[in-house]
């Protein structure tokens, strides 16, 4: 009879949730996958992969909108992570707890979770995508604010990040696209809606199916405050 090493079954584990998860339009699929996985886990006293997987899973059940249930499985994760102190999972929790609480609003809450993540992030070595992810959101929370400047700041270094996890500065992350998208979006909010083109144009080669042209033709029109062009660049 063949054994498989604890150490190696995690590593299949979650392999094969990282592969499920990229399948599109099967989040309750995605879901009940990790329910499976973190049962099994408890039945096996598994603590270290189940706790990975609900970190997962409390992400999954946030994209689908089950923010109660998120936001009380990240909860109750992250009491748990704190007497371990395994902090590069408390980053990533914290970070999942910041997103469940700007999307019900609670931004005062959602700023505290992020800031906790930075804190924790401080003490260890916070692989690119993770710390993309860090700026992506405090740039998100900085726009709810109305700090479109600082925002902007967050959005490039978390493009930088995104757009050169391969190293080559091409064929990055897909969430780079989104960054570069924000950017545009923060200087017109700012008023200097005329930097946008030169945005584009600098930075819009690495993600040349980005659909920028919409974007700059929203700027244009704010540029010029004209309502009609604005409409009229809304439909692109």
């Amino acid at each position: 009879m063949y054994f498989v090493s604890q150490a190696k079954t995690a590593k299949i584990v979650r392999t094969v949730i990282e592969i499920v998860c990229e399948v599109p339009d099967a989040l309750e699929v995605q879901i009940g996958l990790c329910e499976q996985v973190v049962a099994w886990c408890l039945s096996e006293k598994r603590s270290f992969l189940r706790q990975r997987v609900q970190s997962k899973l409390a992400a999954l059940l946030l994209k689908a909108e089950k923010y109660t249930e998120s936001l009380a499985l990240a909860s109750k994760l992250i009491k748990e992570l704190k007497k371990l102190d395994d902090k590069q999972l408390l980053v990533e929790t914290h970070l999942v707890e910041a997103r469940i609480q700007h999307a019900i609003r609670n931004v005062p809450k959602a700023k505290a979770a992020l800031t906790t993540a930075r804190t924790n992030g401080n003490a260890i070595y916070v692989v690119p995508l993770l710390q993309g992810e860090l700026d992506a959101m405090s740039g998100n929370l900085c726009c709810e604010e109305g700090d479109y400047n600082t925002a902007y700041s967050y959005f490039l270094e978390a493009f930088e990040g995104f757009a050169n996890v391969n190293g080559s500065g091409k064929d990055g992350d897909p969430r780079a696209s989104a960054c570069l998208k924000h950017m545009m979006l923060c200087k017109v909010l700012q008023g200097s809606a005329d930097e946008v083109p030169g945005i584009a144009a600098k930075w819009g080669l690495k993600q040349k199916n980005a659909k920028l042209d919409g974007l700059v033709a929203i700027a244009k029109a704010a540029k010029k405050r004209s309502l009609e062009d604005f409409d009229a660049a809304s439909t692109q």
